[in-house]
Parts: structure tokens; C-alpha cells; sequence
């Protein structure tokens, strides 16, 4: 007696087929707890590490104000000591002005006199410089000492017909010291010696002291 099999073919796997109303393993567990948050002691610990870095940076603060201060302080002594020295140095100058002006012109005077008699001296020059005080535009004779005549001739020859003077003459002259010249012109005469440099000086240190003590 023969029988007759049947075959079932089933399109999906046995393991994916869930009966109804079956829930899955994994739909079944319960979630994963949340991480541990703090705890109360981590707290006090951030806490008080925080309250130590803003005592550090008050105290800090506090540190570079007072050395602000110290500094202002010290500044302020500091300008009061230059202004008394300077105060002191204005009334110790105009005490010993005049000393201080004669001892000047009397160190010029010899070192004057020094490079006169060693010839260190430029006639050119001194003569050129008295030339400033000519306005004349006419005939100009220069007198020199005759040890000059040949050095400050040269040095007028150098000056050319475009010296905006008139015609210029060189005279050697006894009468006129070394180093100094005496310009003759229509309107007068012009002296070039020490002891009108030196009293030129003089003018002009009194001049400048003057000024330092309106400062």
C-alpha cells in the first residue's frame, strides 16, 4: 500500500517566524541604565577648586595694584627730587653767574692766546666772519698784521667778484694784532679782535643763562 507524501516548502526561515502575539528576546530586556552622573563628593571637590583659582587670581589682582601703586608713588617722588635739583642747579647758577662767566672768558682767553702763538688760527675765517657785519657794497680795505697779510690775502682771492661786497683790498698793517683784522668802508669801520670776541662771549653766555633761568 503506497502513501502519499506530502512536501511543505516554506519561504521564510523557521527561526525568523514568530508565533502572534510573541514578543522578541530583545523587545523583552529591560534598557540599559543611564551612566552614573557626580556624586555629591566629586561636586565639593570641583567646587572648592574653583573657589581656590578665583582666591588665586584676587590675590593676584590685589598684588599688581599695590606694586601700581608703589610705582606711582616712587614716580611722583622722583619728579619732585629732579624739579628740587633743577631748582637748586637755577639758583646756584645765578648766584655764581658772574664768577662762572669770568672763568669762562679767561679759559678762552688763553686758549686764544695759545693757538696765536703757535699759529693755530685761521685769518681766512676771522676775516670772513667780520666781512657778516658789511653792508657796503663799495670800496673795502681789510688791515691785518703783516704775518696774516700773506694767508688772509690768499683766503680773500678765494672769494671771488660774487662775495656781494665791493672791491676788497688786503693792507698789512703794524698796528693791528695777530688773529684780527680792522675792515675800513664808506661807512665806517669794522673791528675783528680778542677782546671783542671775547666780549661777545661774554654777551652771549649771560644771553643763554638768561634764557636757562626763564625756563
Amino acid at each position: 500500500m503506497s502513501s502519499d507524501r506530502h512536501v511543505l516548502t516554506l519561504r521564510r526561515r523557521l527561526a525568523d517566524v514568530r508565533i502572534r502575539g510573541e514578543r522578541s528576546a530583545e523587545a523583552s530586556q529591560p534598557p540599559a541604565p543611564e551612566p552614573p552622573g557626580p556624586g555629591a563628593a566629586e561636586l565639593q571637590q570641583r567646587d572648592a577648586a574653583l573657589t581656590e583659582r578665583e582666591q588665586q587670581v584676587a590675590a593676584r589682582e590685589a598684588a599688581l595694584a599695590q606694586e601700581r601703586q608703589a610705582v606711582e608713588a616712587k614716580s611722583a617722588r622722583l619728579a619732585d627730587l629732579i624739579g628740587s635739583v633743577n631748582r637748586e642747579k637755577a639758583a646756584m647758577l645765578a648766584e655764581n653767574e658772574g664768577e662762572i662767566v669770568s672763568l669762562t672768558l679767561s679759559i678762552t682767553e688763553k686758549v686764544l692766546q695759545y693757538e696765536i702763538e703757535n699759529g693755530r688760527y685761521k685769518i681766512g675765517e676771522i676775516v670772513k666772519s667780520a666781512l657778516q657785519a658789511v653792508r657796503d657794497r663799495g670800496e673795502v680795505v681789510i688791515r691785518v698784521n703783516p704775518d696774516d697779510h700773506a694767508l688772509a690775502s690768499e683766503a680773500m682771492a678765494g672769494l671771488g667778484p660774487n662775495s656781494g661786497k665791493g672791491h676788497l683790498s688786503v693792507i698789512a698793517d703794524d698796528s693791528v694784532p695777530l688773529a684780527s683784522c680792522c675792515i675800513d668802508t664808506d661807512s665806517g669801520r669794522v673791528f675783528s679782535e680778542i677782546p671783542r670776541r671775547l666780549k661777545m662771549i661774554e654777551e652771549s653766555l649771560l644771553r643763554r643763562n638768561g634764557d636757562s633761568d626763564g625756563l
